[in-house]
């Protein structure tokens, strides 16, 4: 078992999760704008009808209010999907691409001859990204979360009128629900941006004709959870091996490391004829010779 391709295949998912987290940017500020603007509706709320810091409303004045206050956590709830859906799906499907190509980049230059392998198409790369867990598609989980959030914050304001609640108090209650709701965009990203990176090597894996053996490494993870202590360092058959997150946990980092006789980096000729030596020390010399 080669440390080195061990080495690289690592370096290839943290490069994937730093990508992601990069990319999830404009998700996170989608969210806090969101709340930014309802945080000022519930002000205007207290500036209309607060006596003494505590809300002072009739049944029907809370009634109306509520009723408007949900029309507009819908519509923002719309745009805050729509923009987590979109970018979750371009973060998706390009880290998928990366995996694929760069783990692909890894294995050829390692192997005495040429790895064959497919190119991918925006078909492909669709089919291979919108795939259920659960029953469940990510765009599902997505809205899922979104009518969570509205649910919340609804059930917090209402709640913060009729307890007589402090501006301040219910300011961070709202605060809390879009934090919550936040983190579970991320976390929804980390587990299909995980599942996408490991079916992208799988398929490499199992193209390349050199892999018939993997192993389950569990160094990434900050903190190691007991099912992938259990599994790390361990070796299983590469159509037979623990699916990651599906068969570990919720955010998990661990990865399949193929285990590859005799890999060594080198330098080689793409085919025999004139064609010069390709560098495969380079990732884009060697993606520019396969036409990517």
């Amino acid at each position: 078992m080669s440390k080195d391709l061990q080495k690289e295949i690592l370096y290839i998912r943290q490069l994937v999760d730093k990508q992601a987290e990069k990319d999830m940017k404009p998700i996170l500020q989608a969210y806090k704008r969101v709340l930014t603007e309802t945080r000022e509706e519930i002000a205007q709320l207290y500036i209309k009808y607060a006596i003494d810091g505590q809300l002072k409303m009739s049944k029907q004045q809370r009634y109306t209010f509520l009723k408007q206050l949900e029309k507009q956590l819908i519509e923002q709830a719309q745009v805050l999907g729509s923009i987590d859906l979109d970018h979750t799906s371009k973060i998706l499907n390009n880290l998928y691409q990366q995996s694929y190509y760069q783990t692909a980049f890894v294995i050829d230059k390692g192997i005495e001859t040429t790895l064959n392998f497919t190119l991918l198409n925006p078909k492909m790369v669709e089919a291979a990204v919108n795939v259920p867990i659960e029953g469940k598609m990510f765009s599902d989980r997505i809205w899922k979360n979104k009518e969570l959030l509205v649910n919340r914050v609804r059930s917090s304001v209402e709640r913060g009128i009729i307890q007589g609640t402090s501006i301040d108090k219910l300011a961070r209650d709202i605060s809390k629900n879009f934090g919550s709701s936040a983190y579970a965009s991320r976390r929804l990203i980390s587990n299909e941006v995980a599942r996408c990176v490991g079916n992208a090597q799988d398929e490499i894996y199992k193209e390349s004709g050199v892999v018939k053996e993997v192993l389950f490494d569990a160094t990434l993870d900050d903190k190691t959870s007991d099912i992938c202590q259990n599994l790390d360092g361990k070796r299983f058959p590469l159509n037979d091996h623990p699916m990651i997150p599906e068969d570990t946990h919720v955010g998990c980092r661990s990865a399949i490391i193929p285990i590859v006789k005799g890999w060594q980096p080198t330098k080689k000729r793409e085919n025999q004829g004139d064609k010069p030596i390709i560098d495969y020390t380079s990732y884009d010399t060697w993606a520019k010779s396969k036409g990517i």
